[in-house]
């Protein structure tokens, strides 16, 4: 009588298990990569929209008049929903992301012995980031008499 034994060659579970804990160890530092982009992703979004929502009020500042109402000199004033009037036209400087918040300070200087007067114009955008970090960006500039 032929006795013969015949040997499975497939894997155990316990060495399947082994080789997917390997596996996940492996690729633990490669999914943390992908999350760390997403992160710095997000966070070049924000600055440039921030700094997008800053030069709108200030390029919209530069072109109107000294004694205009929105150049008024006073504390911050935190704008929301504006809408903007120029030659005639109006187009909305409105945020639609609600994680940003702008404030305008005007500030009047007049130099000694300067028969000019300056006003400085300062925008503070300001929100915060999605692991909690609160940032802002202040942009400044002159408008001259």
């Amino acid at each position: 009588m032929n006795t013969s034994i015949r040997h499975n060659r497939g894997f155990s579970f316990i060495e399947i298990l082994f080789a997917m804990a390997c596996l996940g160890i492996l690729f633990l530092p490669i999914f943390k990569m992908f999350g760390q982009g997403t992160a710095g992703v997000t966070r070049n979004r924000n600055e440039i929209l921030a700094q997008q929502h800053a030069s709108n009020i200030m390029s919209y500042a530069f072109f109107l008049p000294y004694d205009n109402e929105f150049l008024k000199v006073g504390p911050p004033v935190e704008i929301d929903q504006f809408e903007g009037v120029l030659g005639g036209n109006r187009f909305d400087l409105g945020i639609a992301e609600t994680q940003f918040k702008r404030t305008v300070a005007v500030s009047e200087v007049k130099p000694p012995g300067s028969k000019h007067s300056y006003k400085i114009v300062t925008v503070v955008v300001r929100w915060q980031e999605p692991n909690g970090l609160n940032r802002n960006l202040k942009l400044a500039g002159l408008v001259a008499k």
